[in-house]
């Protein structure tokens, strides 16, 4: 999917990920461009991992921009990586002869998508007794994802919770893709995962796990921890180093020493410390049982917590543009 709208002082190229290649969205959109004006290129959806991971989508993006004859000073980049900034800084050391983009920073797209395409579900807290301990929905497979499948398994863990792993052929409900929906309005009986589970052991979409470039730094949270914080529910993170850091930066709390070990968080060697949360989930289920689970879930301290979170998101979607 490609947009562009063009007036005469700017160039607006949205690059979303729909199983095209994103170099000829890129070049198709930068065919409108006319000496003098600024371009903008949209790139929230994603953070570096669908653009070119045997180069660096950096490096390829300057790369295209040049050969379209555009100065790079009249470039703005916006992407889903939280610390993109960081991550431009380190290209630029590694890259020192190529001519910087005017503006690099990162740009929401999944809090308020995911605001927009779920319903508020928050009422569910406090609901059980609940007969899973966790939920944990996969669609497409990397590597992170066949981890979290073969230890669930390895450990016979997979009935203690609600999982989907579809392309191994495990759906709810054997419905396509995770839960069955894609990034739309969620329908009613997507909800009864969490009606039937307390906690999420999220997958999010990049752990730092693939990336080649010591220098590249990366933060992409998607609709997977939006969706558990606006839902008021506790949840184990498998992601970026460093991600639970950066969602208390924006003011959330998490769940550390109130359920969970989140020492993981500070773990930089990305296959430790996603087996660390694998390990931390089987903890909990072999320490607690459902009824302590419930007990602590629906605790004044843990209350306290979700209902920040809640506050804190809805707060944030009010002031993205």
């Amino acid at each position: 999917m490609l947009e562009q709208v063009a007036d005469s002082s700017n160039l607006y190229v949205t690059l979303i990920n729909d199983g095209s290649l994103l170099q000829k969205q890129l070049t198709d959109g930068l065919q409108g461009y006319k000496p003098g004006m600024d371009v903008i290129i949209d790139y929230s959806t994603e953070s570096n991992f669908y653009f070119d991971l045997r180069n660096n989508f950096l490096y390829t993006l300057h790369e295209l921009i040049k050969d379209a004859g555009i100065p790079a000073e009249n470039v703005t980049l916006y992407t889903g990586n939280l610390i993109i900034n960081r991550a431009y800084d380190g290209f630029k050391r590694q890259f020192q002869g190529i001519k910087p983009f005017k503006k690099v920073e990162y740009k929401d797209f999944w809090l308020k998508h995911t605001l927009k395409m779920h319903k508020d579900y928050s009422e569910n807290y406090g609901k059980g007794p609940k007969p899973k301990y966790f939920c944990s929905l996969n669609g497409a497979g990397r590597e992170h994802r066949e981890m979290t499948y073969d230890y669930l398994h390895r450990h016979n863990m997979l009935d203690k919770g609600i999982c989907s792993f579809v392309w191994k052929g495990i759906s709810v409900d054997g419905l396509e893709d995770s839960a069955g929906y894609k990034h739309t309005v969620q329908p009613d009986d997507f909800y009864k995962i969490f009606d039937n589970t307390y906690y999420d052991l999220i997958t999010e979409t990049n752990t730092g796990l693939h990336c080649p470039h010591e220098w590249f730094e990366d933060i992409f949270l998607t609709e997977k921890i939006w969706r558990s914080i606006y839902y008021k529910r506790p949840f184990l993170l498998i992601g970026n180093y460093q991600a639970l850091k950066y969602l208390k930066d924006l003011g959330f709390e998490t769940f550390n020493d109130i359920l969970f070990d989140e020492s993981y968080d500070s773990e930089s060697n990305h296959e430790i410390r996603i087996n660390r949360v694998l390990q931390e989930n089987k903890r909990i289920v072999d320490t607690y049982s459902l009824d302590q689970i419930d007990k602590i879930i629906n605790s004044s301290e843990m209350a306290q917590i979700l209902d920040n979170n809640y506050k804190t998101i809805n707060n944030i979607a009010k002031h993205i543009s």
